[in-house]
């Protein structure tokens, strides 16, 4: 467990809520983020892709909050230049009392081009240099900086951090990913994995810190999974097979491919064979129930108490989960049910 500033403990539970788009007004979404500050979790989430601004949403959590930490998970590594992140995340981090988390990612085509209209070019070189400058930045160092991608130096952030190392996670999927988060990153925060990447991405991380004279333990593993809990699972496991169909289905999904590294191939063939069919209603029938109980915690609330304890014992430091209710009444007694 880790502790808050008043040196209380926070459970190592986190809440992803990418569910915001889903919400109906900006209170309901405050409600939930103070429910889980209440119950002592440690971290929300909050992501960034087509919707609304993360920095935004951020800083109104930070506000209405008062001793959980707040993650931009994630924003990506081309919207936005390394000194607008790093003085971003150093006034929110500032505002708040030490309590702000940058998520960074290479991201994808779709929300590079097709959304920002950026070319998507280099992500790994880009994220390794936008991390590299966000702790010169944090560090106050006017030396000059030549990278592949970026040219900068000889000007400094004109205030005091709070913090000169504010956390820094990073959403990698693939081996090289993992390998520049191992080296440079604070934290590792894989979403719509299996449950097998907890060990396999622990290892990976390992081997690339101490390449890089850092020891293993200084880069927390912080996944997220899905929770469906119900009396009866049957009746919300189409609900997992049904995000995964989305995220898998497409032949260029990374998270499919991560996937079939970590033994699905055949799974993952099968999905993109049914999505080239008949898109994602087709694909998430042919979405295993192995695979949907790897990717989500489903099952009865208790069921998914013992499955996050194991998922806590295996090797994940904090655990993230993503709810599809929208409500304050509806997530109180999930996000209860699962504390340790």
């Amino acid at each position: 467990m880790s502790e808050d500033r008043q040196g209380k403990q926070r459970i190592p539970l986190g809440l992803n809520l990418g569910i915001w788009d889903r919400m109906t007004s900006w209170d309901q979404a405050l409600d939930i983020a103070r429910l889980a500050d209440e119950l002592g979790y440690d971290c929300l989430m909050i992501p960034e892709s087509f919707g609304r601004d993360g920095v935004s949403l951020c800083d109104r959590l930070l506000a209405a909050t008062e001793n959980i930490n707040v993650c931009f998970g994630i924003a990506n590594v081309f919207s936005r230049s390394p000194a607008v992140l790093a003085s971003t995340a150093a006034t929110l981090d500032e505002l708040s009392g030490g309590r702000f988390i940058l998520g960074l990612g290479g991201s994808t085509p779709n929300l590079v081009e097709g959304w920002h209209g950026l070319e998507f070019k280099a992500p790994l070189a880009r994220t390794r240099e936008v991390i590299a400058l966000c702790h010169r930045i944090w560090s106050r160092d006017r030396s000059p900086f030549e990278g592949e991608i970026f040219r900068a130096g000889g000007v400094k952030l004109s205030f005091e951090p709070l913090r000169e190392r504010i956390p820094i996670w990073n959403g990698a999927l693939l081996d090289r990913g993992l390998q520049v988060c191992g080296e440079l990153a604070d934290g590792w925060i894989p979403a719509n994995l299996p449950a097998e990447c907890i060990r396999w991405g622990r290892e990976k991380l390992a081997l690339a810190a101490t390449a890089s004279n850092r020891g293993a333990d200084e880069v927390t593993v912080a996944p997220t999974f899905q929770l469906l809990a119900h009396e009866d699972p049957a009746q919300v496991l189409p609900l997992a097979k049904f995000g995964i169909a989305m995220y898998y289905g497409q032949d260029n999904s990374p998270y499919a491919r991560a996937a079939a590294a970590l033994g699905y191939a055949e799974d993952v063939a099968e999905i993109q064979a049914a999505y080239r069919e008949g898109g994602a209603e087709r694909a998430s029938a042919a979405v295993s129930d192995r695979l949907a109980q790897s990717i989500s915690i489903v099952g009865t609330p208790g069921e998914c108490r013992s499955r996050v304890d194991q998922l806590l014992t295996e090797g994940a430091d904090r655990l993230f989960v993503t709810l599809p209710a929208p409500t304050r009444a509806e997530c109180e007694p999930l996000l209860s049910a699962i504390i340790p």
